[in-house]
């Protein structure tokens, strides 16, 4: 490009110009005079025009004009522009200023208000006026405290003023157009099309596992209606009995209840069990049915009848005796006799031995199963029956105290920690939010309005005072989750809403509060009076007030707002390659794992050994003071070289690679440090226990790189990360996470998922109704999970026992599970708040009697002292709780391996699920289709209704009957002295809101209106290949023998040219040119260009007066003269 001459630079330039005017020369059609152009750029030279090209004049704005002959200004009032419907912002407004007016109204308001109407001026000229409608706009002018108006009281006036608007609005139309609209181009994937498709449900959830217990056999027990208490219930209503009626009472003598024919229940009987049995070796009804006499009947039964009825003495009765008798068969006596008879044969006893030296051993087996097992006995009700659980009379929770701050108002509790080290203190963080808490979008506040001016409470609490919080710590930003650090007491970390990580320094915060200052009697009085004097002067001294120690990098933070925090064991590192390794006995860590939605879990090092890693903005030093006084060095915290330069040392991101999709972790478990806290006594006389951590030793076998996360859409999945060997030269070392497995059991936000304290593999999750018990020991299916009929908001493990676990539903319930006593529901709920509960937390360190703090909806924080039985320890506990881990194993292992092959040895019944299930999805789609069709037509049809109500006419009689009223209104204020411009004045807000909530609904009914068309538009945007249409084969209007065709056309060709010929030549054109025409036209247009004739006519004829003659003219000369805009020269 550099081997380009001049010359073709200047063309390339002058074709650019070129295309510009060409382009834009709709946009010069007004307003541009030729004549001011310079003579060069008219035709002058051309190289000279090519190397200098002038720019092109910019376009007169167009103003309209309506100040003509005809028509006035008026200032209206707000009764006045309701009489005549010209309301600013309901009949006219800024875009669409005039509007016809109907002059009677206009006369209505000059006959009854005389001369205070604002029309008394203009009457004659309106009553003059032809039309019946007169032509009214509105001028928008926001520097003047009156509405004034355009009125058009002549025709000519009407026309022109519609003239000026109508091309004003299509001026403004047209660049509204040019701004919108833009030249497409052709498409350029950029690979955009992933994200596209992730918009498009695809039902990717596997099925859910629903574990069914009944009892079985199940017998028909029809229920019974009862009479419920509606003051014993929770859901009953109120008895409204009338007070003025007096009813006579039927008492009740005969009830009569219906009931369903049903057979009674009876018992049968094994055949085995004889009605008639002697000993255990009997197996044959044939000893019953001989006689008393008969020596051939077998056995000893009529041996021990006749000692029987000898036995008897004189007192038996003769009803005995006859059922004695009675008991004798004679047909069954004598086909039993018949059949020994046959069974004494030598075949059949030959038959008899063979058969039963075949079946030997079969019956052998059979003899043993039964005397192992009852193979006729029903051990379903035995194993359903009800344990007796033991439920104590303390299981109950009593409430100790509840945290409530005026800050806090309107506002949820996000997080609630208590110190790991001091006894009584706890750190609540609140928010405009809660993840448990579903919001509307009309609730949410503006989000910038928000950040500038809201406050972010975070404030730490005492259970000595309920009233004044002990600290308030500042944040710049919204704090969603706060956590101290279990082995150091001075440090607690918080999460904001925009991903940055808040440290606070709480060194000698508290003591500086609790202190007593002890002064005497005098100074005493000396400070109250100075402070008298000096009210106006801010305290900058509140010791309550804790500013934030650090943040963290805001580039390197997370990206959406933080979810969780986890602490790593000081035991351990993690470099910033990623890998963990052990330390050694001396060294110990201060690292800490931060989880948001933008699906990255980031971990962060707060050693200030470090700091020499991170880039912050040198400080020059000041060379007046070399060093701070050490006044000023009291209570610098440690952490400060932190403050904005705090960065995260490895980035673990929950996705595959290649995916623009992550998983949004609201929550996420691993092991917890193991710590053990020793009393260590303190004189401060707050009555508060103070411990110290001492940090047990570990091995490296205790290493564990898994991670339980729990997502915003119900996904929990369980992760590990392996690291790097080198380093990868980012600014912060990142690794996708390898996802061992993908469970979707949950149909909530996973609110909660915490490892046990006792057993390391074992997780607790809870989200929406259902909670799950998850073991690394096995994947991709939970131990056991239960489903409550209601939403769950959180969950908490007891420190005091592994199998004992806390839950807060959204019914305001608190339920104890214990895994030991039972597993199929909670061994105890209490209703603690009529509302939501939002979070528990547990107090960690050893007390005579521990509390529980349970955050509510209404933004309260309230602790409860725990029951004496959940904090009984027992060792055995632990074991047990094991070998019912091991037990559940088991029996989920062998399930899973017997329901793989039998899947494996079935497909057909999966595939058969499989068409099921399209099907019922396919139900599903058509009706929610049939529902959003019906909701659209119901809302036509209610739109179209107010229309109709708004068109309606009003009558002469109702519009006498307002005018009437109005005058009443008018007399009213008149005697009670009120002051109806201060009124108008006052209700002007109020009728300006009303208007532009009218304006709303008008456009929003217009939005509705065109949502088919809307719809249509986005989906051409985004799926142009949904819509493409056919392309449709032109009809020619042309016959399809086209030899033919050409052949006529070409006979035709001659005639035509010769008559067109003939035609010409007999009507030849004739132009007319008449010189004196010409003149007078030159003559008229220098007049019109000259806009001082007059002025040089005068100096004419006053050297015509004075005598003398005028000079001769100069010479003209083709050059561009430079004069003053006065100066003219008149060229003949």
């Amino acid at each position: 490009m550099s081997n380009l001459s001049s010359e073709d630079e200047d063309l390339s330039k002058t074709k650019v110009v070129q295309t510009q005017v060409s382009t834009d020369s709709s946009d010069y059609e007004e307003g541009f005079d030729s004549s001011k152009l310079s003579p060069e750029a008219k035709g002058g030279d051309k190289d000279s025009q090519m190397a200098t090209q002038q720019p092109l004049p910019r376009r007169k704005r167009f103003i309209p004009k309506y100040d003509v002959e005809g028509v006035y200004k008026v200032a209206l009032g707000e009764d006045t522009q309701i009489q005549v419907e010209m309301v600013i912002g309901t009949h006219v407004n800024a875009q669409f200023p005039w509007k016809a007016v109907s002059k009677v109204k206009i006369m209505e308001t000059i006959d009854v208000g005389g001369e205070l109407s604002e029309f008394f001026a203009l009457k004659a000229q309106i009553e003059v006026y032809p039309d019946n409608d007169i032509l009214m706009g509105y001028i928008v002018d926001e520097s003047k405290d009156v509405d004034e108006f355009y009125i058009c009281c002549t025709n000519e006036a009407r026309d022109h003023c519609k003239q000026q608007s109508d091309r004003f609005i299509k001026r403004q139309e047209k660049k509204l157009e040019k701004a919108v609209q833009k030249k497409p181009r052709p498409w350029k994937s950029l690979g955009s099309e992933i994200e596209i498709k992730e918009l498009i449900p695809i039902n990717s959830r596997p099925l859910m596992e629903m574990e069914i217990r009944v009892k079985f056999p199940k017998y028909y027990e029809p229920k019974h209606l009862k009479v419920r208490d509606t003051n014993a219930s929770r859901d009953g209503y109120i008895e409204l009995t009338p007070y003025r009626q007096k009813f006579n009472n039927v008492f009740r003598r005969r009830v009569d209840c219906g009931s369903q024919a049903a057979p009674p229940t009876m018992h049968s009987y094994a055949q085995t069990v004889l009605k008639y049995p002697q000993n255990m070796w009997t197996q044959s009804i044939a000893d019953a049915l001989g006689k008393v006499d008969d020596k051939e009947a077998g056995g000893d039964t009529g041996i021990e009848n006749v000692e029987m009825t000898e036995d008897k003495g004189p007192g038996s009765s003769d009803e005995e005796e006859e059922e004695v008798e009675g008991t004798t068969d004679e047909v069954g006596l004598q086909a039993y006799k018949n059949a020994l008879l046959r069974m004494r044969r030598p075949s059949y006893i030959k038959k008899i031995n063979n058969f039963m030296t075949t079946i030997n051993n079969e019956i052998i087996s059979m003899v043993e199963l039964n005397t192992v097992m009852d193979m006729y006995c029903n051990d379903y009700p035995k194993l359903m029956s009800e344990q007796a659980v033991d439920v104590y009379d303390t299981m109950t929770f009593e409430e100790y105290v509840c945290f409530t701050d005026v800050r806090a108002k309107d506002k949820y509790v996000s997080c609630a920690v208590f110190h790991p080290m001091w006894s009584g203190i706890v750190a609540i963080g609140y928010s405009d939010g809660s993840p448990t808490v579903i919001k509307t979008v009309s609730s949410r506040a503006d989000p910038i309005q928000r950040a500038v001016y809201g406050l972010n409470p975070v404030l730490i609490w005492s259970h000595i005072d309920s009233l004044i919080p002990k600290l308030f710590l500042e944040s710049p930003r919204e704090v969603k989750v706060l956590s101290f650090c279990p082995f150091n007491e001075n440090i607690l970390i918080g999460g904001c809403i925009n991903g940055q990580i808040i440290l606070w320094d709480l060194t000698n915060k508290l003591e500086n509060v609790e202190r007593m200052e002890v002064l005497s009697e005098k100074r005493e009085k000396y400070r109250i009076a100075m402070n008298a004097h000096m009210g106006w002067m801010k305290n900058v001294q509140d010791n309550a007030v804790v500013q934030p120690t650090a943040l963290s990098n805001l580039i390197t933070s997370h990206y959406g707002p933080i979810t969780s925090i986890n602490w790593l064991s000081p035991n351990f590192t993690v470099t910033p390659t990623g890998k963990s390794i052990f330390n050694n006995d001396k060294k110990k860590s201060l690292m800490f794992f931060s989880g948001s939605d933008d699906g990255v879990i980031l971990i962060w090092n707060l050693s200030v050994e470090n700091v020499t890693q991170f880039e912050g903005k040198k400080v020059k030093k000041s060379k007046r003071v070399p060093k701070r006084p050490s006044g000023l060095l009291v209570d610098v915290s440690d952490y400060k070289v932190l403050d904005r330069v705090l960065q995260p040392c490895y980035k673990i991101v929950l996705g595959a690679a290649g995916q623009p999709q992550t998983l949004p972790v609201q929550s996420f478990g691993m092991n917890a440090p193991v710590i053990k806290y020793i009393n260590t006594p303190r004189n401060t006389g707050t009555g508060r226990k103070y411990f110290t951590s001492e940090i047990v030793k570990q091995c490296e076998a205790d290493n564990n790189t898994i991670l339980y996360c729990g997502s915003q859409h119900g996904e929990h999945i369980r992760i590990t990360w392996e690291g790097h060997e080198f380093n990868t030269g980012e600014v912060v070392n990142s690794e996708y996470a390898d996802i061992k497995y993908s469970c979707c059991i949950h149909d909530g936000i996973i609110s909660s998922t915490q490892k046990n304290p006792f057993i390391n593999h074992i997780t607790l999750t809870v989200g929406g109704k259902i909670l799950a018990i998850w073991s690394d020991k096995l994947s991709s299916k939970p131990l056991t999970w239960k489903k409550r009929p209601y939403r769950l908001t959180a969950g908490v493990w007891s420190l005091y026992k592994p199998s004992l676990f806390f839950v807060t539903t959204s019914e305001g319930d608190l339920e104890t599970w214990d895994l030991l006593l039972r597993s199929d529901q909670p061994i105890a709920i209490q209703t603690l708040s009529g509302n939501m509960l939002t979070g528990i937390s547990l107090h960690t360190l050893p007390l005579a009697k521990n509390i529980i703090g349970v955050s509510d909806v209404n933004g309260s924080f309230r602790l409860f002292l725990d029951p004496p039985i959940f904090m009984i320890e027992n060792p055995n506990y632990t074991g047990r709780m094991e070998a019912t881990i091991i037990r559940e194993l088991k029996v989920m292992q062998s399930f899973m391996a017997w329901q793989d092959e039998w899947m494996l040895n079935n497909p057909q019944i999966l595939q058969e699920m499989r068409r099921k299930e399209g099907e019922l999805l396919a139900l599903k789609e058509d009706e929610k289709r049939r529902e959003r069709e019906e909701e659209e037509k119901r809302l036509e049809e209610e739109a179209e209704a107010r229309r109709h109500e708004k068109m309606k006419v009003v009558g002469p009689e109702e519009r006498w009957q307002k005018i009437i009223q109005r005058l009443i209104e008018r007399t009213i204020a008149v005697k009670k002295r009120i002051n109806r411009a201060e009124l108008i004045e006052q209700e002007k807000p109020l009728r300006e809101l009303e208007a532009q909530r009218l304006e709303k609904e008008r456009r929003m009914l217009e939005i509705m209106k065109k949502q088919k068309t809307i719809f249509n538009d986005t989906v051409a945007i985004l799926f142009p290949e949904a819509i493409k249409k056919e392309e449709k084969v032109k009809k020619s209007l042309l016959s399809d023998n086209k030899h033919n065709l050409k052949k006529s056309y070409l006979e035709e060709y001659t005639y035509l040219k010769n008559s067109s010929i003939a035609t010409v030549r007999e009507n030849p054109f004739q132009a007319k040119f008449s010189w004196d025409s010409t003149l007078v036209e030159g003559k008229e247009r220098r007049q019109a260009l000259n806009a001082h004739e007059d002025f040089i006519n005068l100096h004419k004829l006053r050297l015509d007066e004075e005598g003398k003659a005028p000079p001769p003219p100069p010479p003209v000369i083709v050059k561009e003269i430079e004069a003053e805009p006065s100066e003219k020269l008149d060229i003949f």
